[in-house]
């Protein structure tokens, strides 16, 4: 593995073990919660509720997509298949 995509994937790995990345997903969590499906008035609002949606969503799946794409990289090392 090249060095830069070794230290990109540590800085993540590092960052999931820290306690402030814990209490940003316990928040993440509780904004998608509160999002109210059945109390949106209109279309408009239903788009933007959508978009929230979907941006918690990603930060919520953040540490398990960065997690699967190493594992990924790992594997395909020991397989001898060279993406870079």
């Amino acid at each position: 593995m090249e060095h830069e995509v070794e230290n990109y994937y540590n800085a993540y790995l590092d960052l999931f073990q820290q306690e402030g990345w814990a209490q940003f997903q316990a928040d993440v969590k509780a904004a998608a919660d509160a999002i109210n499906i059945l109390a949106l008035q209109d279309a408009k609002e239903l788009h933007i509720a959508q978009g929230q949606l979907q941006v918690f969503n990603r930060l919520l799946n953040w540490e398990d997509a960065i997690a699967n794409s190493y594992e990924t990289i790992l594997a395909e090392e020991q397989l001898g298949v060279n993406n870079v």
